[in-house]
C-alpha cells in the first residue's frame, strides 16, 4: 500500500483504541475537517484542539458505541480515500458507510472530508 494509506490506516487504528497520541501525531497543527450533513456533528473544524473536541462529541453523543470498520483504502502522493461501515447503538442505533477523503502533505493529514453516504439517516441517528 501507498505510505499515505499506512499513515491513514494508523491513524483509524489508533482511533479504534482511543490512542490520541498516535492519532494526534499524524495531524498537522492546522487539519482541517469537514463533516457533510446536516447533524449535531456536521461543520467545519480547523486546527487539532477543535478536530478533538469533534471527536470527543462523537464519543459523548454515542456513549461510546460509535464503531468503525474500513472498508477499502485507496492512496497516492497527495490524496487518500477510506470507504468505511460505521455506526452506533445510542442515541439511537445507525449503521451505514462513510467516505473520509483525506489530504496529505509531508507525513501528514491536513485536511478531511467526512461524508456519510446517508446523510439524512445519520443525522436522525444522532438527533
Amino acid at each position: 500500500m501507498h505510505p499515505n494509506g499506512e499513515l491513514i490506516r494508523e491513524g483509524f487504528e489508533a482511533f479504534a483504541k482511543g490512542d490520541m497520541d498516535t492519532v494526534g501525531r499524524l495531524f498537522d497543527d492546522d487539519i482541517q475537517w469537514h463533516s457533510a450533513g446536516t447533524s449535531i456533528l456536521s461543520g467545519d473544524f480547523r486546527g487539532k484542539a477543535e478536530v478533538f473536541g469533534l471527536f470527543g462529541k462523537l464519543g459523548d453523543v454515542t456513549e461510546g458505541t460509535f464503531h468503525q470498520e474500513i472498508h477499502a483504502i485507496l492512496a497516492d502522493d497527495d490524496h487518500v480515500v477510506v470507504m468505511t461501515n460505521s455506526g452506533q447503538d445510542k442515541p439511537r442505533p445507525f449503521s451505514g458507510q462513510q467516505v473520509f477523503v483525506w489530504h496529505v502533505r509531508d507525513g501528514k493529514a491536513v485536511e478531511c472530508w467526512d461524508i456519510p453516504t446517508d446523510q439524512a439517516a445519520a443525522a436522525a441517528a444522532l438527533a
